[in-house]
């Protein structure tokens, strides 16, 4: 997304409060919506604006928009998408220093393409959509599918170790574990449905949060 329009939707909030965050959306009919999250002494207040930068005053729609942005974040939290540039870095050490150890370019090979998308979609402001959950639910899908293969090799790789300083392998085994801890820092990779589904209670608790301190009356 265009920066700019996030610069310009902060300017319309300004008028309700001091702009703490903007987050985008989009609704399924491709419409934006902008959650903007305004300091109110120890908490937060909220309006979400339109794509002409007027309030929504409809709950549904108000609510629509705030579950859309956790969940989206749930799953970004969930999917190694935070640690994809740093675990292809880690990968990327591992394929060099791999040599003609087939199996463990395979598994290195086989988990760069599978974090290809999400190292892919990192720049930029991002925009939280269903299409986005879904994107970002394929690719999840992907990694946990070769997080285990990864694992094992990199055992295999420690096992042949004898524990001596700088002993060939070595490189190669810290390499494989630093994308291994990585890759599972946020939750098991294989895990991301049900950290998802988990995360949709959280999602509904931040559009009630949202409704509950939102800076003009609505409707109903």
């Amino acid at each position: 997304m265009d920066e700019q329009r996030i610069v310009a939707a902060a300017g319309q909030a300004a008028r309700h409060g001091d702009v703490v965050a903007v987050l985008p959306m989009r609704t399924t009919s491709g419409a934006l919506r902008f959650a903007c999250a305004l300091r109110r002494d120890e908490a937060l207040a909220w309006v979400v604006l339109d794509e002409a930068g007027q309030p929504l005053e409809t709950p549904a729609e108000i609510r629509s928009a705030a579950e859309t942005i956790a969940i989206c974040e749930t799953a970004e939290e969930s999917s190694a998408f935070l640690a994809a540039g740093e675990a292809d870095a880690a990968l990327q050490r591992a394929q060099a220093a791999a040599g003609d150890r087939e199996t463990v370019g395979v598994a290195v090979r086989a988990m760069r393409e599978a974090i290809a998308p999400l190292v892919a979609a990192e720049p930029g402001v991002r925009v939280a959509e269903p299409g986005y959950l879904d994107r970002v639910a394929t690719a999840a899908a992907l990694v946990g599918d070769r997080f285990d293969y990864l694992k094992d090799v990199a055992y295999d790789v420690s096992a042949h170790l004898a524990g001596t300083p700088g002993e060939e392998g070595e490189e190669l085994a810290e390499a494989l574990w630093a994308a291994v801890r990585v890759l599972a820092r946020d939750g098991a990779p294989d895990r991301f449905r049900e950290a998802v589904e988990t995360g949709m209670a959280a999602a509904q608790a931040f559009a009630e949060d949202v409704l509950d301190n939102y800076v003009i009356d609505l409707e109903g």
